[in-house]
């Protein structure tokens, strides 16, 4: 079975601000490039079996997608597509929108953000929010790593911070997105030391040196058993994605440097995230 842990919705004619578009044109990235995303979305995330979709509220940045919305568009697939609240813990209403998303919307897990939300993953709100999410059995998507935003603190997304956050909430499931690039070796450290910390590598196939660095060192430190397959749509596709994952190794070409082996990319894109993360195939939710 393969799932999809991190999918995109957004329109952005309505839920980008000022600041986040000011950030897309100074990086050279045109909204447009996505066409009509809840509709791709439907499309290119049937290469998965199962795939989790959110928004992102983050005020600091300029991300202002509707949990309404997101949860409507699970809604026209809900036996393939599970919804993840974005919570942003730096609104004043930030847990009772966590509970109706949670009670009234179906949500099953949470997205966060320090980086774009401009709050340390150790904020007493963040805290008050993963001790919601243990106490109900929901998983927390953290963008982990460097972004195109600006205006906020980059130390915000190092990994290593999330090490203090599993320490003090152990049983809190955690993905940490992008394998948290360019400190992968980080997010490495960080999610062989806790035994329900995982990641992600969403976003990532597309730098191939980069990603193929990475998968090194996550076989050498024999972490791969920790890191789910991702996407990233828009910015990518689920297909494009395991295609990617699955060319790693097209980089090494004569070079003599040892490719990655098969049986760690099948396994990625195989692995069941549902059970790592507690979550129910949606086939199978029941009211």
């Amino acid at each position: 079975m393969i799932v999809d842990v991190h999918t995109h919705f957004f329109r952005p004619e309505s839920d980008f601000g000022p600041a986040l578009r000011a950030d897309l044109a100074r990086c050279g990235v045109d909204p447009a490039a996505w066409g009509h995303v809840g509709e791709r979305h439907l499309v290119t995330t049937r290469d998965a079996d199962v795939a989790v979709v959110f928004g992102l509220q983050a005020q600091a940045t300029g991300w202002n997608i509707p949990n309404d919305a997101v949860a409507a568009h699970v809604a026209k697939a809900p036996e393939r597509l599970l919804f993840f609240a974005a919570i942003d813990p730096a609104q004043p209403e930030f847990m009772a929108e966590l509970e109706r998303c949670h009670r009234d919307l179906g949500a099953v897990g949470v997205k966060l953000a320090p980086l774009y939300q401009n709050i340390h993953p150790r904020d007493p709100r963040c805290c008050e929010i993963y001790r919601y999410c243990v106490r109900h059995g929901l998983p927390v998507l953290f963008h982990a790593g460097t972004s195109f935003v600006g205006g906020t603190m980059l130390d915000y997304s190092r990994p290593v911070h999330f090490d203090a956050v599993a320490v003090e909430f152990p049983e809190l499931r955690m993905v940490l997105a992008h394998l948290g690039h360019p400190w992968e070796g980080e997010t490495i450290a960080v999610i062989r030391r806790h035994p329900h910390v995982f990641a992600d590598l969403s976003a990532l196939y597309y730098r191939p040196w980069q990603f193929y660095n990475s998968m090194r060192l996550l076989v050498e430190y024999h972490t791969e058993h920790k890191v789910l397959f991702g996407s990233d749509f828009p910015f990518t596709t689920t297909g494009s994605s395991i295609d990617g994952v699955r060319g790693v190794n097209a980089i090494l070409a004569q070079s003599g440097l040892p490719p990655i082996p098969t049986e760690a990319l099948e396994g990625i894109i195989q692995r069941d995230a549902l059970a790592l993360l507690g979550l129910k195939h949606p086939a199978n939710r029941r009211d």
